[in-house]
């Protein structure tokens, strides 16, 4: 998953995500590449990877990150091949 985040915070929530055992990785644009190593699928890592943003917002109500480019479940896939 990526996030974008205010560049002056950036390392900060790097620093909060790989506390809570996430991958973290910097692109070039200043994108965070988020993984949850030890999630059991891409559902799971998108939860918790929802529930490690909106506590960390909680102490930064200030300011916003953003998911980008969030892949849809393989629940929903299966349902619209189904038609």
């Amino acid at each position: 998953m990526k996030i974008q985040v205010d560049a002056d915070v950036r390392e900060e929530l790097v620093e909060f995500l790989e506390r809570v055992d996430c991958t973290v990785q910097i692109e070039d644009d200043g994108t965070l590449v988020v993984t949850v190593p030890d999630a059991f699928g891409e559902d799971q890592a998108r939860l918790e990877v929802d529930l490690y943003l909106k506590a960390w917002q909680a102490s930064h109500p200030d300011l916003e990150t953003h998911l980008l480019g969030i892949p849809p479940s393989g629940v929903e896939d299966e349902a619209e091949t189904a038609d």
